[in-house]
C-alpha cells in the first residue's frame, strides 16, 4: 500500500495519561521500575497502558518531509 502512514492516533483525553497516573512530568520518559509495576497493577486500564507506553517509547514518527 502506497501512501499509508504508520502513526499512532489516541484521543486527546487518553494523552499522557500514564504519566498522569504515576505522576510523571510530561516529556519525561516514565522510569522502568514504575513501567514494570504498572504492568502488574490491580487497575486494569493501567496493565493495559504500560506495555503501549513501553512501545510508543520506540516509535518514530514518519517523515514528514516526503
Amino acid at each position: 500500500m502506497q501512501g499509508t502512514r504508520k502513526t499512532i492516533h489516541l484521543k486527546k483525553a487518553h494523552e499522557g495519561s500514564l504519566h498522569r497516573d504515576w505522576n510523571v512530568p510530561a516529556g519525561q520518559p516514565i522510569p522502568a521500575a514504575q513501567l514494570e509495576e504498572a504492568l502488574h497493577s490491580t487497575d486494569s486500564a493501567e496493565r493495559k497502558r504500560a506495555p503501549f507506553a513501553e512501545n510508543a517509547g520506540h516509535f518514530q514518527p514518519p517523515n514528514r518531509d516526503r
